[in-house]
């Protein structure tokens, strides 16, 4: 029985990972092509090039808004925009969560002050937070990372706090103890390669929720009005009086959002499996009746 239960899972595994590989080559490319969205923008995107809710034509492949200014253009530096935003949150937050969480696993003295602000936080509804902040020191990019960046960190933290306490358990980490090794030594060669395979993964997890924030902030309208983004193209669709007048929403409000939805459906993708995918030591050991399945995806330490 158990063979024959694990037979899917083994057959479903290369498929799993041809997806994980094809979105990471497609985020690669994204991340090439919209790097230089000077390159290819036709127009300046804050600058009114055409008439107001212009539609499509040999000109303005994706039309105006209500200001005549280029959606190609806004399209392509708002891609870069949203990017941006989504990588710095990811960065600050997986340095914060990683640090964190072996703090509160290794910290001796710092264990409990570091598991209060884990609490602390993650006791805050996130949403609300975000708002009141912003709200406060005006809608600038740094303000904007700097505040997911803050509410982002805590629940990974105790994912990486209870891989830390698995792996130091295990008894090459007790037979490095007992040997002398120090605890800066067992970290790096121990503990570090163990945790940044769900370092990865939180990562790209991050950046597709911090995307969605930011578009979440600009359609509220707390958003930089000098910084061109997918969520204030978004915002300036819905904002227009006459979107849903003939076909407006298709080249206006439609690219933007499948925009969003696809960047996040893949960083999803990447993210799902790439623990299992890059860690095929002993942290992805077999579980009984589940093959392939490391301990952080079947939420064991």
């Amino acid at each position: 029985m158990r063979v024959a239960a694990a037979a899917p899972a083994l057959r479903s595994r290369p498929a799993r990972r041809w997806a994980a590989a094809t979105g990471l080559g497609a985020g690669v490319l994204l991340a090439v092509v919209l790097a230089f969205p000077g390159l290819l923008a036709p127009f300046d995107p804050l600058a009114p090039v055409g008439p107001p809710a212009g539609a499509p034509g040999a000109l303005h492949r994706l039309g105006t808004d209500a200001l005549g200014r280029d959606l190609l253009s806004q399209w392509l530096y708002g891609a870069r925009t949203s990017l941006s935003i989504g990588v710095a949150v990811a960065v600050i937050s997986t340095v914060l969560s990683g640090t964190a969480g072996m703090l509160a696993a290794m910290g001796g003295a710092s264990r409990g002050p570091v598991l209060a602000v884990i609490d602390g936080l993650l006791a805050i509804p996130h949403l609300p937070l975000v708002i009141l902040v912003v709200s406060l020191v005006g809608p600038r990019w740094t303000a904007v990372v700097a505040v997911l960046a803050l509410v982002g960190w805590p629940a990974y933290a105790r994912v990486v706090r209870a891989q830390v306490q698995g792996v130091t358990r295990r008894e090459y980490v007790e037979a490095a103890r007992a040997a002398g090794a120090s605890t800066p030594r067992i970290v790096r060669t121990c503990v570090l390669p163990e945790i940044l395979p769900v370092l990865w993964t939180k990562f790209l997890l991050t950046i597709r929720w911090a995307i969605l924030m930011e578009a979440t902030l600009a359609l509220m309208g707390l958003s930089d009005p000098a910084q061109v983004s997918w969520g204030t193209v978004l915002q300036g669709a819905f904002t227009y009086p006459l979107l849903f007048v003939g076909n407006t929403w298709l080249w206006w409000a439609l690219p933007p959002a499948l925009s969003i939805a696809g960047l996040t459906l893949l960083l999803a993708l990447l993210g799902r499996d790439f623990e299992t995918w890059l860690n095929p030591g002993p942290s992805a050991r077999r579980i009984p009746g589940r093959p392939g399945r490391s301990p952080i995806a079947a939420g064991q330490p």
